[in-house]
């Protein structure tokens, strides 16, 4: 998967909201900025845990999805639970959405792999990170710089990438996508 190329699967997925089995089609995503974590696990206090950085990813202009990682099968234990989650849960019993994301067989322990989308749907980020309220809020910082330094879609630039470049070279900052 190539960052700044690769976009989301346009599918729909089951998702878990609230206990409650909805149909998400991921093309429904774009015109919003979003975070995908693939969690390595889900009890009763990580639920609460992403119920409350939910709201905080909200406060910056994001949406936060969650998936159970691959390798950790979704149990009739975890229903309970879900219960309490205010994010929707994509449960990919097929695991196209896996393949299409790349999704490592076995995480390391406690960590999530994480893609940041933009509006369009293009992944700008693919990070693995501690499930922990520190590895997510730099989560934060990194959506803060896709966000800060996403150009505008085609048909709203009305500069060159030559100027881009100069503009960037002009405030002492790389060039790059985020």
């Amino acid at each position: 998967m190539n960052i700044g190329h690769s976009t989301l699967p346009h599918m729909r997925v089951p998702a878990l909201l609230k206990g409650n089995m909805i149909d998400l089609d991921l093309a429904n995503l774009e015109g919003q900025w979003g975070i995908l974590c693939c969690l390595p696990k889900l009890e009763f206090c990580d639920a609460v845990f992403l119920n409350q950085f939910r709201r905080t990813v909200k406060k910056q202009g994001a949406l936060l999805l969650g998936m159970p990682h691959p390798a950790h099968s979704f149990q009739g234990s975890h229903l309970p639970t879900t219960n309490i989650l205010s994010i929707p849960l994509l449960i990919d019993p097929t695991h196209r959405l896996d393949r299409a994301l790349g999704l490592w067989s076995k995480p390391p322990f406690n960590q999530c792999q994480t893609f940041i989308f933009d509006p369009e749907g293009v992944i700008r980020d693919r990070r693995n990170h501690s499930f922990n309220w520190h590895g997510m809020t730099r989560l934060l910082g990194i959506l803060k710089q896709c966000q800060d330094f996403s150009f505008p879609p085609a048909q709203e630039r009305n500069h060159t990438p030559a100027i881009t470049n100069f503009m960037f070279a002009k405030q002492d900052l790389n060039p790059t996508l985020c």
